[in-house]
């Protein structure tokens, strides 16, 4: 499952999600936009890992946003990689 979209004043992003059993298995997030550092892709990728295709946008966005800790994304948010997810899941 896949969504991808042009952050409105930001960068182009990707979500990508693998699922089985009506869980998330892996996410993947890629695009134009900066992390720093850049190792907290893993952090990020990893937070949803085990939650359901069901998670909510907002609680999808407030886990994300943990995992992202002091790292500092650049050209989108928190809240559109989890907008994004939703509409991968659909």
């Amino acid at each position: 499952m896949k969504a991808e979209e042009k952050i409105p004043g930001g960068k182009l992003v990707c979500v990508e999600v693998a699922a089985s059993g009506g869980n998330v298995d892996s996410l993947r997030i890629t695009g134009d936009f900066f992390l720093h550092p850049e190792d907290a892709i893993a952090r990020l990728e990893s937070a949803l890992a085990g939650e359901p295709l069901t998670i909510s946008e907002a609680d999808a966005e407030s886990k994300l946003a943990s995992a992202l800790g002091n790292a500092q994304l650049i050209g989108v948010s928190c809240q559109d990689i989890a907008r994004l997810f939703r509409r991968a899941v659909g």
